[in-house]
């Protein structure tokens, strides 16, 4: 749509053609013989280039030789040549070097956003692999809280055998206790069960050919951090938090730079409704030589003093292609021309089509931007909603559980005193695990609300500290260095 950009690249031709003719006479008198014979040769070659103004450059040489069997012409063989220069200048449509050059800008842009798309690409494919990686560190810390209740429940049931069998408790309680055990250790299934389903999914994640190695089956991954959530969140003020949003956010830049495109194009959109207005300039340069025929000089007269009748030849244009070339070169013989071009179509509907069709994609892609620029903010206050949110989640839940311990502890040293039962002992220990569970979430919830919290800042990569260049070539250049000593899983309420 619009005028043509000019193709930059330089071109040059070469052509070289021989043959022979032969053209029966009827008259020989004017050409002294019945068969007419050419034995010619030609070359020519050239040079075009058109330039980013919408310019256009050609230059042509040829020299051609041709010789005949006949006495009529004086040279023999007949040598001539030219060079040709073509200059070609559009001045209203075409002539505009934001115009020509439209292609090459938007191509760049292209790149710019194919750029864009996989950073943004890898983005959130690491906020992916980050939410599935703090899930399998909460369900590895799930199956180690219903390790320990399981523990607990197991030293209850043992307790209560023993004193049972000393007749300090009645039977009942031992089936109570054992109950509590069959329950814990249903819990801790269930616990594992998420483990390995998440280690699963994980792993298709991370390799490239998903499960499909039967050897990641005996691999399994062990997570080497622990949720930590932050005594205090520092949250800046929200129209901060989106004025960095809207510099960082990969979604916007890539609709600036269509939206930079589609403005690109519709320019040279507008421009092909000018008339075509062009200014030329021609200018060539012609050469003729040979040597003296000797059929002329045999039919005339001799080679100084031929018959007056034929005329005698030139002295400037005899010898060969050299003296071609001094005339060529010396300008003997110039040709000029300029002139200019203007052509006016009548209405013209279809380039105005096209400028009203482009119109409209540019004014979308302008909507398409301020939407994307809302959902922006949005997001932000969504996400410092969901943020603060998962916070007071989580605090509550660092409370029940500490309600829940000292709730434990008061039924144990009760049940120790002989006022308690072995009932409330083991509901105390049930809602201890309820409460470290519901904590254990409420971190991985945080960690959730931190990724979302990140990506809708644009920072998720700097964050992470990924890099671009890594990600692109598939290499990492750092290697993955596991400590000799793990320090021991933090379950919540339980000191190391």
């Amino acid at each position: 749509v619009g005028p043509s950009p000019p193709n930059l690249d330089p071109g040059f031709f070469l052509q070289v053609q021989a043959g022979h003719t032969t053209t029966p006479q009827t008259n020989t008198v004017l050409v002294g013989t019945t068969s007419l014979t050419n034995t010619y040769r030609n070359f020519a070659a050239g040079y075009s280039q058109s330039f980013i103004t919408g310019a256009n450059f050609n230059f042509t040489f040829y020299n051609s030789r041709s010789l005949i069997n006949s006495s009529s012409v004086l040279f023999n063989p007949t040598l001539s040549g030219f060079f040709d220069v073509v200059v070609s200048q559009p001045l209203l449509q075409g002539f505009n070097v934001a115009v020509n050059n439209r292609d090459i800008r938007v191509a760049r842009n292209n790149m710019k956003v194919s750029g864009v798309i996989v950073k943004l690409q890898v983005a959130t494919t690491v906020s992916a692999a980050l939410n599935l990686y703090w899930d399998l560190v909460s369900f590895n810390d799930a199956v180690r809280i219903k390790e320990r209740a399981l523990a607990v429940a197991q030293d209850l049931f043992e307790g209560n055998k023993k004193q049972v069998a000393i007749g300090a408790l009645a039977g009942i309680e031992v089936t109570r206790a054992a109950a509590a055990v069959s329950v814990s250790k249903e819990d801790l299934l269930i616990a594992e069960t998420n483990v390995a389903q998440q280690e699963i999914v994980l792993k298709n994640i991370l390799n490239r050919n998903g499960i499909e190695n039967t050897w990641l089956d005996d691999v399994h991954i062990i997570p080497l951090d622990h949720i930590e959530i932050p005594k205090t969140e520092e949250i800046r003020p929200i129209q901060d938090l989106i004025g960095e949003a809207l510099s960082n956010r990969l979604e916007l830049a890539r609709d600036k730079t269509n939206l930079h495109s589609q403005q690109i194009m519709l320019k040279g959109t507008r421009n092909g409704l000018l008339p075509s207005l062009s200014a030329f300039a021609e200018f060539t340069n012609n050469g003729l030589g040979g040597p003296v025929n000797p059929l002329y000089v045999a039919r005339c007269g001799t080679d100084t003093n031929p018959a007056d009748n034929c005329g005698a030849p030139n002295p400037y244009f005899l010898g060969g292609n050299t003296s071609v070339a001094a005339q060529l070169f010396g300008r003997a013989f110039p040709n000029y021309s300029a002139g200019f071009s203007l052509n006016i179509p009548f209405r013209n509907r279809q380039a105005q089509a096209d400028y009203v069709t482009d119109e409209l994609q540019f004014r979308q892609a302008e909507l398409q931007l301020q939407r994307a620029m809302n959902q922006v903010r949005v997001d932000v206050k969504t996400n410092v909603i969901g943020l603060q949110q998962a916070r007071s989640r989580y605090e509550t839940a660092v409370a029940s559980r500490v309600l829940a311990e000292q709730t434990l502890e008061a039924e144990q040293k009760r049940f120790q005193a002989g006022v308690g039962s072995v009932a409330l002992v083991i509901g105390a220990q049930q809602g201890l695990a309820s409460a470290q569970d519901s904590e254990v979430q409420a971190m991985a919830n945080y960690t959730h609300n931190k990724i979302s919290f990140d990506m809708a800042l644009g920072r998720a990569l700097e964050v992470n500290h990924i890099s671009m260049a890594e990600a692109i070539s598939g290499h990492v250049a750092r290697e993955s260095l596991i400590p000799a000593n793990v320090p021991p899983a933090r379950v919540p309420g339980v000191s190391k």
